[in-house]
């Protein structure tokens, strides 16, 4: 937010980057306090500081919306500013030895959505087939599955909802235990899934909305997580409502 203006209405150069590192900060004070080290702008921590009260009364599912409103700002950041932000904010990311789908999303929605504004030519289709990324949409599903913390409907029936969405290979979708759809695992499927054919795209996108509202509720991990799917492969987010 600008000084004179509404909460959350717009953002400075410093607010933008401060927004980031605060919407990453522990809850932990040793792991928060270690964090606030690696941030080395004093600039940056002096916005933090400002931003600190009105960051503590968000709600988990303000917060990718608000990234997306800072991304403008961010966008028209110099690179020698930052190059050395989105480092900065890996290493926040980092600290605690564990990525949460919010985490994921953050970094997928920013360095896909920067990587694109500087190099459009990088979204080049070269996928045309569903069969060439199967591997990948399981990796996806499987990911989005293993999100939802609800009692009502297990994960692989939640898969099975959402590979049902693509007949052509429906059959040859597997499902995966957590260990093989980690975060690095995930990021590596949608880079190449950001290759294929719009066409394939939205389909995967419209299964991985029948992952998350395979038992009618959304969880805010879910929805963060579908998020950062839609970013990474530069599709609209699809409704949730079923």
């Amino acid at each position: 937010m600008s000084a004179t203006g509404t909460p959350w209405s717009g953002w400075s150069a410093a607010e933008a980057p401060a927004l980031l590192c605060g919407l990453l900060l522990s809850n932990d004070p040793a792991i928060r306090a270690r964090q606030r080290a690696m941030i080395n702008a004093p600039w940056i921590l002096a916005a933090l500081d400002a931003l600190t009260p009105a960051l503590g009364q968000l709600r988990p599912e303000h917060n990718l919306p608000l990234v997306q409103l800072a991304l403008p700002t961010l966008k028209a950041l110099p690179e020698a500013t930052l190059a050395p932000l989105l480092t900065t904010l890996d290493a926040l990311v980092q600290a605690d030895g564990r990525i949460t789908p919010f985490e994921f999303a953050l970094q997928k929605l920013l360095k896909r959505t920067l990587a694109l504004g500087a190099k459009p030519t990088d979204a080049v289709v070269q996928i045309y087939s569903f069969q060439a990324v199967v591997p990948e949409i399981s990796v996806v599903l499987s990911a989005l599955a293993h999100t939802s913390s609800n009692v009502d409907l297990d994960a692989q029936t939640a898969f099975v909802v959402g590979a049902g969405q693509l007949k052509l290979v429906e059959t040859q979708l597997t499902y995966l235990d957590a260990t093989a759809c980690d975060a690095r695992a995930l990021d590596a499927a949608l880079d190449k899934l950001s290759t294929a054919s719009l066409p394939i795209k939205q389909r995967l996108i419209t299964a991985a909305a029948h992952v998350v509202g395979a038992d009618g509720q959304i969880l805010v991990p879910e929805a963060e997580l579908l998020r950062a799917i839609s970013a990474a492969l530069d599709v609209p987010m699809p409704p949730l409502g079923r």
